[in-house]
């Protein structure tokens, strides 16, 4: 027979609430090359299905990829965007002129002014503000990468060397705009048209092509993210 007897509260069992860590630009990159390699490792995947007729099944591989590789990157800036504005909070990064107009909540300016600068309680923030956004659309990624003193059209010269910065910047525009296009395609609507529901073909070759493309967009914002900290020192 089921009991009916009461058994005491249990008391003192709240779970503590986990600390986000202060990764080093170094390490932030790691998780980044670390994610891209276990990507790239699909490849094989890919081809053994190849080799077995199964196609559309390779595809469906492909097509991860591309959607995992976004994730990456988006992952990547997330990082690098606590790192920026956490130290330029703590006055080891100059400021820029978006963290001057950059918004928190009152309740944490009050406890920022009453723990005289808590740096922990800016980064708590920083980690669950930036968690909640995405910054793979071209206006987004811009944004975001002003926010942390590394501008976009750098980015994109380094990334995408061409004759001149303005061939750089709409080469960069042009692949991240379709990148972006591509993946909400896979993730969204697994790849199909809207319009007649046929799916969208892709080829191991342009997967790797975009995959070069992010890996190029993330070592240029980490090179620069370096410059900017060794000015600094």
């Amino acid at each position: 027979m089921r009991s009916l007897e009461l058994n005491a509260r249990v008391e003192n069992t709240r779970e503590l609430k986990q600390k986000p860590v202060k990764f080093e630009l170094k390490k932030i990159k790691e998780h980044f090359d670390e994610g891209i390699l276990s990507i790239e490792k699909q490849y094989r995947v890919f081809d053994d299905l190849q080799d077995k007729g199964m196609e559309s099944e390779g595809k469906t591989i492909l097509r991860s990829q591309i959607v995992l590789a976004e994730g990456i990157l988006d992952f990547f800036i997330h990082e690098m965007s606590k790192y920026a504005v956490y130290h330029m909070f703590i006055n080891q990064w100059s400021k820029s002129d978006k963290y001057n107009r950059f918004s928190v909540p009152m309740e944490l300016f009050e406890k920022i002014v009453q723990d005289q600068g808590s740096s922990d309680a800016f980064f708590e923030f920083l980690n669950e503000r930036f968690s909640r956004e995405v910054y793979l659309s071209e206006e987004c990624m811009k944004d975001q990468l002003n926010l942390i003193g590394i501008k976009f059209s750098d980015v994109m010269e380094k990334a995408f060397p061409a004759k001149n910065q303005k061939e750089s910047i709409e080469q960069g525009r042009k692949v991240v705009k379709e990148l972006f296009k591509r993946r909400n395609e896979i993730a969204h609507q697994i790849d199909r048209s809207h319009i007649s529901a046929e799916q969208e073909d892709i080829t191991k070759d342009f997967v790797c092509d975009n995959i070069g493309y992010i890996k190029s967009i993330a070592d240029a914002i980490f090179d620069i993210a370096l410059q900017n900290e060794q000015a600094e020192a």
